[in-house]
């Protein structure tokens, strides 16, 4: 059996697929298998895959006939084929450093407790470096949390920064065993845009994350990235996460948490949510009300303000 299963979930990403594939499979660790899905592509991305169907390291091929819609089922299907006891979601527009699977298989094998291993990421705009996530997280958070390698308690990471955000910025940084994968896959099939974020919380109350500093992950970042196509579904779907973590007692200090909740909506609306969509919302309302109430507040005086 490989030591781990590198999934690449595929939907029009042709032009990217080769660089993506050729940096999986030029890794230095070798223990590995491919699983190839493509979530049926409009472009050549099937043509492209299928030159690599052929290769010893490809285990499978499935090409759907029908879009999901839902990058999440991707997840789940490459899973549920996977014989490795660890999982790599290599997004199929990224690319990796040779020694990514070498050193974050070497956290992971060192450290039983560790559930969720990740790594600084390189970020790229119209194939020019622009930065890396550790430096925009320290200016978000002004928290010098990811300037070095650490190990913690999956509970002390949610209290310190995944709480305020999805900190793990990009599925393809990260290596998470499966045993733990299993029982919490199925959960995500209700998002479209925060099914990652819920994983790794998932992840953190069962186990240790382990960091490492160096950009071994390289994120195209552009136009057409899922998470810039996010509306207020994505406003819904945070209500059922922090409703989750409420539930569950994730953290220890409920009124940290509800901060934590009030201050990610204010970044919400800083992006240009507008009042329609809040207010039309009323979803949101049963997951918390005080919430819900505080928002409409405040997104109604905001109209107010811009009506005159």
């Amino acid at each position: 059996m490989p030591k781990v299963s590198v999934i690449v979930p595929n939907y029009n990403h042709a032009q990217y697929l080769k660089q993506r594939i050729d940096s999986i499979l030029n890794q230095t660790y070798q223990d590995f298998e491919l699983i190839l899905l493509d979530d049926s592509s409009t472009d050549n991305s099937c043509e492209v895959l299928d030159s690599y169907k052929d290769h010893p390291k490809v285990s499978q091929f499935v090409f759907n006939t029908e879009n999901s819609k839902n990058t999440f089922r991707q997840w789940a299907k490459g899973i549920s084929l996977a014989q490795g006891e660890y999982i790599w979601i290599a997004e199929s527009d990224d690319w990796a450093e040779p020694e990514f699977l070498d050193t974050l298989c070497v956290l992971l094998d060192n450290q039983p407790k560790v559930g969720l291993a990740y790594c600084n990421t390189a970020i790229y705009r119209d194939d020019k470096f622009v930065g890396d996530f550790a430096s925009e997280k320290y200016n978000k958070f002004k928290t010098p949390h990811w300037q070095k390698d650490y190990i913690l308690y999956g509970n002390t990471e949610i209290e310190q920064v995944l709480l305020r955000d999805c900190t793990i910025n990009n599925a393809s940084a990260v290596l998470m065993r499966k045993n733990l994968l299993d029982g919490i896959i199925p959960s995500l099939s209700e998002f479209r845009y925060s099914g990652d974020w819920f994983c790794y919380l998932q992840i953190a109350t069962l186990a240790d994350i382990a960091y490492c500093a160096k950009p071994l992950n390289n994120y195209r970042d552009h136009i057409n990235n899922v998470s810039k196509q996010a509306g207020y579904t994505y406003l819904k779907e945070l209500f059922v996460i922090y409703r989750w973590l409420l539930r569950n007692r994730a953290i220890s200090n409920k009124s940290r948490l509800i901060q934590a909740m009030h201050l990610y909506v204010s970044d919400v609306y800083s992006t240009g949510m507008k009042w329609d969509a809040l207010r039309d919302l009323k979803e949101l309302y049963p997951l918390h009300p005080k919430l819900y109430f505080r928002m409409t507040l405040k997104l109604f005086k905001r109209h107010i303000r811009q009506l005159f």
